[in-house]
């Protein structure tokens, strides 16, 4: 049986890809909103819009610098799946057969939810006041946030996040795919969470995204007030404790009024 530290230098070898591979896995989808996001027709946009305030001056270059220290961090902890799969410490399969495809989505999708209770409580958390100032702090410099705020955390943010992927492989079998997809879902809809402008259909908003989904809107409205709107994912965890903020609903059925004619579509729907 292989020890550590013959797995070290495989490990070592690989950490390089597996940093490249979160760099871009971040960079692809933050700079393609951040680039697209101003060349979209103002008709269509301004109404979209959800934040009261706007970034300030120098805004993105801090987010960009930690979100490279967050790069790193889930990095090294992904290295540390690495050797872990290989140590046999982790409920990670390489055949797709062993389980089939339909346990495969099943285990995304656990994967997600599992998740979204992860970052529910630990956001909590991380907004005590005897945490926050060294954890939570830096993510919350951004009031106004943007899609790179969504890896702009101090570096023990970046580590209390990072560790639910080997938390959850000791738990969940899991196939490569689903991982990867997994970490794809997480920062997509991280940076549209971020990128202050509601870039979803009306027909969502108004329909079961908006029920039970979180927006834009949503995560943008805990930048501005704090002690509210902690899911990342689904809204159940903030309505079942309480956590909602009055006046989000009522702000999502202005923003589906504002948002009621399409120009990317060329047609106009009724209002909400």
């Amino acid at each position: 049986m292989q020890t550590i530290l013959d797995l070290l230098p495989t490990t070592l070898g690989a950490w390089p890809a597996i940093w490249l591979s979160d760099l871009l896995r971040y960079l692809i989808p933050a700079s393609l909103l951040a680039a697209l996001l101003p060349l979209v027709p103002a008709g269509w946009r301004q109404p979209r819009r959800v934040q009261d305030h706007t970034p300030t001056p120098n805004q993105r270059r801090r987010e960009f610098l930690y979100s490279m220290s967050t790069v790193l961090i889930f990095s090294l902890v992904g290295a540390s799946v690495f050797l872990g799969v290989r140590a046999g410490w982790f409920r990670v399969y390489l055949s797709v057969d062993a389980y089939g495809w339909a346990y495969l989505a099943l285990s995304l999708l656990l994967l997600i939810v599992l998740h979204d209770a992860w970052f529910y409580w630990t956001h909590r958390l991380l907004h005590h006041r005897r945490v926050f100032r060294w954890t939570h702090r830096t993510h919350h410099l951004s009031i106004a946030p943007t899609p790179w705020t969504a890896y702009a955390f101090a570096p023990t943010e970046a580590l209390i996040q990072a560790v639910f992927l080997p938390v959850a492989l000791l738990i969940v079998p899991a196939h490569p795919l689903a991982i990867f997809l997994f970490t794809a879902h997480m920062v997509v809809r991280n940076v549209i969470g971020h990128c202050g402008t509601e870039i979803l259909p009306r027909s969502w908003l108004a329909g079961w995204w908006g029920r039970w989904f979180t927006t834009t809107l949503h995560h943008d409205m805990h930048h501005a007030h704090g002690r509210c709107n902690y899911g990342l994912y689904f809204v159940w965890w903030d309505r079942w404790c309480a956590t909602e903020h009055p006046q989000y609903r009522q702000r999502l059925r202005d923003l589906i009024r504002r948002v009621s004619v399409d120009p990317l579509l060329h047609s106009e729907t009724n209002p909400a």
